[in-house]
């Protein structure tokens, strides 16, 4: 039997449905930030509600055509339901940023979320309510009078938002001027917004000249028998503060703590908090401050300089890709082997990035710059990230419902994948120590982002950089180089130490590349490399 609805009545309860429904982490959020508001008035708060219903019935009269209607907000609450599902489980804002990750993550990161917690929230978010709307029969007007009701209705809803803005605009002003990230939860315009501003910059970029950078660079070491070899290991999700190097109780650094020559590097901070914003600012000429994804994109970045100076570059990647740092050098996708101790659930270990890597190192004729880009620590499903034999730290959460285990388990379940990950960086470091007799050779670790493990009800990370925690953006950082890399670059090994220990960020990585592989450019900064401080310094 179907239902009979005018347009007008239909949408407002389309606006209500998302009002109270699928702006559920937006509630949530606004009952924590009055938590520490104990002075906002309940005028206030009770116009919220109808505030944001007003929003939702200009949205939605705005997407209620005939013949439409159906295939348009269906999509809307289908794309909606799981953006709640994020926010809430999760608390991920979906802001711009976000929305460039969301597009840029391929399918098994994407399926990696799949649980029942997902089934059952869509059934409850999108599949019920789809099935009612069916059941639904619109009754349209004539063309000029449903434009015309259309009107008054827009109208009505702004005329409500005036009259609450009126009564409660320093209210209003205040809430979103300390609480930024509201606007980015307000289900569906945040990522309808979000989603047209992406579309329109990759548009406008499209027709933006693609720039050449560093053509001037020169490769200081040229035509010097012993050839330097720089392993780069970019990790994934990896936070500072469970490194033991920097503290943490547990032995997450148990490998690398047995290698000579290694050293950490405590207080470094990323340049995002995602992958898509992280990796091709830190391969960049550009500091966090200027940063600019467009031009990132339309740019040259630190390996092709490298390239243009004559050393090979080889991007060896078990990720989703190196968004945009690697399109022009030497690339193997190391989860197309099949390696099936490596690979399994579709995705694959680290250690496949280990695969022919001795082999790579030996059959160099030039100065070779090795990039292994880390699925690393990436969630919800740590429990996949790492192989049985590294489950140390027990009881593990072994489910994509990370919110539904217990802290302990959680964080036992991220130390492995980071104990995983240090050992493979142990064995870099032994493959780099058995190419000592013939090149000069070193290793740089750094993670692009860290992440949060529920701390104040947040996981993940990809949250504004301006609110992230400090989980989120502090990052660890390793080095480690053979005694023939350090006399030839002339680094003092102690003031290295010492130096570490200063602060640091992804602003440093362009500059220090460059250093390490004594390319000389008119793009390099001494003054931004980490290790120009310790040159000229060794006895």
């Amino acid at each position: 039997m179907k239902i009979r609805l005018n347009s007008i009545l239909y949408t407002l309860l389309i606006a209500l449905f998302f009002t109270i429904f699928q702006n559920i982490a937006l509630w949530e959020r606004l009952d924590v930030i009055f938590d520490s508001l104990p002075d906002a008035t309940l005028g206030f708060k009770l116009s919220l509600p109808f505030f944001i219903l007003a929003i939702m019935n200009v949205v939605f009269t705005l997407f209620t055509w005939p013949y439409l209607h159906r295939a348009i907000i269906g999509l809307i609450v289908l794309i909606s339901a799981a953006a709640t599902f994020g926010m809430h489980q999760y608390g991920v804002v979906l802001d711009y940023d976000m929305i460039v990750n969301v597009i840029e993550t391929d399918t098994n990161e994407a399926t990696s979320y799949m649980s029942m917690s997902v089934i059952l929230w869509f059934t409850a978010l999108a599949i019920i309510p789809l099935i009612v709307m069916s059941r639904v029969q619109v009754n349209f007007n004539g063309w000029i009078k449903e434009v015309l009701f259309k009107l008054l209705s827009i109208v009505g809803s702004v005329a409500v938002v005036a009259i609450i803005a009126s009564l409660y605009y320093k209210d209003y002003a205040s809430l979103i001027r300390n609480n930024t990230e509201i606007k980015s939860m307000l289900n569906p315009t945040n990522y309808i917004t979000a989603t047209f501003r992406v579309a329109k910059n990759r548009l406008y970029e499209a027709n933006l000249p693609f720039v050449q950078i560093g053509t001037d660079a020169v490769n200081g070491n040229e035509g010097n028998e012993r050839k330097n070899v720089l392993v780069v290991v970019v990790g994934e999700t990896a936070r500072a503060m469970n490194s033991s190097f920097n503290g943490y109780e547990k032995d997450t650094n148990e490998y690398l703590a047995k290698q000579e020559g290694v050293i950490n590097y405590p207080n470094v901070s990323s340049c995002g908090t995602s992958t898509a914003i992280s990796v091709p600012c830190m391969f960049s000429n550009m500091t966090k401050s200027e940063y600019n994804a467009s031009t990132a994109r339309r740019q040259e970045g630190v390996l092709d300089i490298i390239k243009h100076a004559g050393i090979d570059v080889l991007w060896k990647n078990n990720n989703s890709g190196c968004k945009g740092a690697c399109d022009r050098v030497a690339y193997i996708d190391a989860r197309s082997t099949q390696d099936e101790e490596m690979c399994r659930w579709g995705t694959c270990f680290d250690g496949v990035l280990l695969n022919g890597l001795d082999e790579h190192i030996s059959s160099l004729e030039n100065d070779g710059v090795i990039v292994l880009h880390l699925l690393g620590s990436h969630g919800p499903t740590y429990f996949k990230r790492y192989p049985d034999e590294f489950k140390k730290f027990t009881p593990t959460c072994d489910t994509a419902e990370i919110q539904k285990c217990n802290e302990e388990e959680l964080i036992n379940t991220y130390d492995n994948t980071l104990l995983y990950t240090d050992f493979l960086l142990s064995e870099v470091i032994d493959v780099l120590k058995a190419k000592e007799d013939k090149f000069n050779t070193a290793m740089l670790y750094v993670s692009d982002h860290g992440e949060s493990l529920g701390e104040n009800g947040v996981y993940l990370h990809g949250l504004p950089y301006a609110i992230a925690p400090d989980t989120q953006t502090h990052v660890p950082m390793v080095t480690w180089m053979s005694d023939s890399f350090t006399q030839k670059h002339n680094l003092d090994t102690e003031c290295l130490k010492k130096a570490a220990q200063g602060e640091y960020s992804q602003d440093n990585f362009f500059h220090s590349l460059l250093g390490l592989m004594d390319v000389s450019t008119s793009e390099y900064k001494s003054e931004l490399d980490m290790f120009a401080t310790c040159a000229n310094n060794a006895s």
